[in-house]
């Protein structure tokens, strides 16, 4: 894929799926792109552009197992399990598929894109002017509320830092202060994202291994997280968290997972939108439904209210899978240091890791932000080089013979 064509989808993504995504104007672009990305590796690999990727294959092996298993349970009505199925499968649709195709990337298209982030800096500012009230709950229709506003500000943040040119001083700090926009509309999940991005950025310095200094660091930075998420850690899980949904989800995915052993209960089944709009018999079977935000035609907002719970879909199988997907994750982290020692696209694959995580406690990863934190986490994973030209200089000068008489004056 050339670099410009990607800065185009790039800037159209961040406009339409991101930015502007409340609005609507282009419906599921989230898994439009996704799709299309997979589609585009896997025309490249038939067609012997690219070549074969296992981790790839292996991926669509098991996310089409867990969608055959789904129909052979009946895991609730098939519009349910196809829906749920497309929308689990973004973040690892655009993860392999941009893994294979490896945009082109130059310098020039990191401008570029470092243009882009001014751009979407500009817009987050100028839409929180636009509509100031109360951003703490997502409104359908309003752009950036909720946790949008200051999820989107952390991404803009690490794709700028990506785009840099050198890991300087003056880059860590304008990469925290474009963060920091998330301000206008801040979340515990913010601040503890904001907490592991200052310690990356201006602590890590190489690889981290485990010795006093990145433990000390670790524990500082734990500490500062939980002050940070205290206050919503004990209103979801200390005051009245049998009527809560979040803490239910959490508590009632063992009971699923004990009885759906090993694979879980499947797709469109628990803690996401699939199971809200085609109520999921799951929610009676464990009186989940006499929960307020749980009970059906009341689960708009919130039986997709966290990810973790949602591995009561996929099994203690499903939570392996998770696990092994991150230890391949951070291999190819250390791979790629270790063949360029490459600290600034560490770092970034260290903050979109950290942000990934955090999100998913309570959130889903299948929202359309996810897409471009897969993608930036990707471009921080390699580093496009030019294959050098191959020259064939042919010689038509005859070889020089020496005459006698230069043979006697030698």
């Amino acid at each position: 894929m050339g670099g410009t064509f990607f800065c185009i989808m790039t800037l159209i993504y961040m406009l339409f799926g991101v930015l502007f995504y409340e609005l609507r104007a282009v419906t599921y672009i989230d898994e439009a792109f996704s799709i299309a990305i997979a589609l585009y590796a896997c025309f490249a690999i038939l067609m012997r552009k690219i070549p074969l990727n296992k981790p790839l294959i292996v991926w669509f092996a098991i996310s089409f197992f867990y969608l055959i298993y789904s129909f052979v349970i009946e895991s609730n009505v098939p519009q349910a399990i196809v829906s749920d199925f497309i929308m689990q499968s973004k973040p690892y649709l655009v993860f392999f598929g941009l893994m294979c195709i490896k945009p082109r990337l130059s310098p020039h298209h990191y401008t570029i894109l470092q243009g882009i982030c001014w751009l979407s800096l500009f817009m987050i500012v100028a839409i929180y002017v636009y509509h100031p009230g109360d951003r703490i709950v997502a409104t359908p229709g309003v752009m950036l509320t909720g946790e949008a506003l200051s999820a989107v500000a952390i991404l803009v943040g690490a794709l700028f830092y990506l785009c840099s040119d050198y890991d300087r001083a003056g880059t860590r700090v304008t990469t925290l202060l474009i963060m920091c926009a998330g301000i206008l509309s801040p979340t515990s999940k913010f601040w503890a994202i904001l907490v592991c991005v200052f310690v990356i950025l201006f602590f890590v310095n190489r690889p981290l291994k485990v010795n006093l200094k990145y433990l000390l660091l670790g524990l500082l930075a734990v500490g500062a997280i939980i002050w940070f998420v205290k206050d919503e850690f004990i209103f979801y899980f200390v005051e009245d968290f049998e009527y809560n949904t979040r803490p239910m989800l959490y508590i009632t995915m063992w009971d699923v997972l004990a009885d759906y052993i090993p694979f879980g209960s499947g797709f469109g089944t628990y803690a996401n939108p699939a199971s809200m709009t085609w109520y999921s018999p799951i929610y009676e079977k464990y009186n989940l439904d006499v929960i307020w935000g749980l009970d059906e035609g009341n689960t708009e907002h919130f039986a997709a209210d966290a990810y973790y719970p949602i591995f009561a879909q996929f099994g203690y199988v499903g939570i392996a899978l998770f696990v092994i997907f991150f230890i391949y994750l951070f291999k190819q982290i250390n791979s790629f240091y270790n063949a360029t020692h490459d600290i600034k696209r560490y770092k970034t694959s260290l903050i979109i890791v950290a942000y990934i995580l955090i999100q998913a406690t309570s959130n889903s990863l299948a929202n359309e932000r996810i897409v471009l934190a897969m993608t930036i986490l990707v471009l921080s994973l390699y580093r496009y080089s030019p294959a050098p030209i191959l020259r064939v200089v042919h010689r038509f000068t005859p070889p020089i013979i020496k005459s006698d008489e230069s043979t006697a004056n030698q």
